[in-house]
C-alpha cells in the first residue's frame, strides 16, 4: 500500500469542513494518510461517496447515528445498494450517554444488532460506536456473533477492551485525544498490539481541546501510542497499518 497512515475513523464529509475540505484531504493525501469517512447522517451518505469516487485514498463507511435510529431503515437500504462502494458498515452502535429512557435503549440495541446482521451479511467490518455503554455493545457483537469488529473511540474500562481484543479478536482505535486523555492512554496499554487501529474522528477529539480536528494529525496518535508502550515509532507505524489492511480488506 502507498499510504504510510490509515486514519482509520474521521467525518470530512460534515459541514465543519464545508469551506476547505478539498485542502484538508490534499493535505492529508499528500502527507501519506489515507481515510475511512464515516458518513453518519442521511444528507451525507452521497457527499462522502462523491468524495471516495474523487480521491485516491479516500474511503467510506456508511453508518447512522445511534441516536437517530429511527431512520435505520433507510440505512440499511442505503448499505444495501451501495455495498460495493463502501469499505465498512458504520458507524453504528449505542449511546447511553444521550439516551437515556429505557425503552429507547432497547430499540437502539435492536436497530445496532440489525446492522451488525447486515455487515456479517456483507463481509464487511463493522465501526462501533458505544459511548457510556462499552460493555453493553461488547455483549450485544458477541452476542450476535460479530468477528471484525472496529471498536472506535471506546470509554469503557481498559479491561473490557483487553478481553475483547485477545480473545475476540476486536479492533480498537486510538483518536488524537490521546495526547490529553488518560483514559485513551490506559485504553493503548490494553489492547492487543495486533489488533490497534488509529482515528482522528475530525472534526472532533483532536490533540488540542477546543480545536477542529482534521486526518492531517493521526501522526499524533501514532507519536503518543509510541511513547506510551516504548515501541520504535516506524515499527509501531507498520504494525498499525498492517493491522487497518488485516481488517479492512478494501483498502487493498
Amino acid at each position: 500500500m502507498k499510504w504510510d497512515y490509515v486514519d482509520t475513523h474521521c467525518h470530512v464529509e460534515q459541514e465543519e469542513f464545508a469551506e476547505d475540505r478539498d485542502w484538508v484531504i490534499n493535505r492529508a493525501l499528500d502527507s501519506g494518510i489515507a481515510m475511512i469517512t464515516s458518513a453518519i447522517r442521511p444528507g451525507n451518505w452521497d457527499t462522502a461517496l462523491h468524495l471516495s469516487e474523487s480521491y485516491d485514498g479516500v474511503f467510506v463507511s456508511i453508518g447512522l447515528d445511534p441516536t437517530c435510529f429511527e431512520l435505520y431503515d433507510a440505512a440499511l437500504d442505503f448499505i444495501r445498494e451501495h455495498h460495493a462502494q463502501i469499505v465498512g458498515v458504520g458507524e453504528v452502535g449505542l449511546d447511553h450517554y444521550i439516551v437515556r429512557d429505557h425503552e429507547r435503549r432497547e430499540l437502539q440495541e435492536h436497530v445496532f444488532q440489525e446492522f451488525i446482521r447486515l455487515a456479517k451479511d456483507l463481509k464487511k467490518p463493522i465501526q462501533v460506536h458505544s459511548r457510556s455503554a462499552g460493555k453493553k455493545a461488547l455483549d450485544v457483537l458477541e452476542d450476535v456473533g460479530a468477528s471484525r469488529v472496529h471498536m472506535h473511540a471506546f470509554d469503557a474500562r481498559a479491561s473490557y477492551a483487553k478481553r475483547a481484543s485477545e480473545e475476540l479478536g476486536y479492533y480498537f482505535s486510538i483518536p488524537t485525544s490521546v495526547a490529553r486523555s488518560r483514559q485513551k492512554q490506559k485504553l493503548v496499554k490494553a489492547v492487543d498490539i495486533e489488533h490497534l487501529l488509529l482515528e482522528t474522528d475530525s472534526p472532533v477529539l483532536g490533540p488540542e481541546k477546543g480545536e477542529r480536528n482534521e486526518p492531517g494529525n493521526i501522526s499524533i496518535a501514532l507519536q503518543e501510542v509510541s511513547r506510551i508502550l516504548q515501541e520504535d515509532e516506524e515499527d509501531l507505524r507498520q504494525t498499525i497499518l498492517d493491522n487497518t489492511l488485516r481488517l479492512y480488506k478494501g483498502l487493498r
